[in-house]
């Protein structure tokens, strides 16, 4: 069981610092930054990746994107999605905390 949940974990390593190279590598071209973390919910089989993303435009609205990526916990397998986005005038911190308040990481 402990092996198990080793390689699930090393699995989700991997997964994250994949997403996390792919995103770093598309920044300087889309001037985007982003945030991920993941976290394993109380009493339940599932790690939720989170990932804040914001992407600024030539205009004065920066897009602020919430990812919610959940995986089975002991196969590392995607299991659904979640994305909010919006615009915003300033930054991306009030947009992150309320959808974090709302689904509770």
């Amino acid at each position: 069981m402990m092996k198990k949940l080793m390689m699930s974990l090393v699995a989700l390593a991997m997964l994250s610092t994949a997403a996390s190279a792919k995103t770093m590598e598309k920044a300087p071209k889309e001037n985007v930054n982003a945030k991920t973390t993941t976290y394993r919910l109380p009493k339940t089989n599932t790690l939720v990746k989170v990932t804040e993303e914001i992407k600024e435009s030539q205009g004065k609205l920066t897009r602020c994107v919430f990812v919610l990526s959940f995986y089975d916990y002991d196969t590392a397998q995607l299991v659904g999605t979640h994305t909010s986005e919006t615009y915003t005038n300033g930054g991306c911190g009030s947009f992150f905390k309320a959808c974090r308040a709302f689904w509770g990481v």
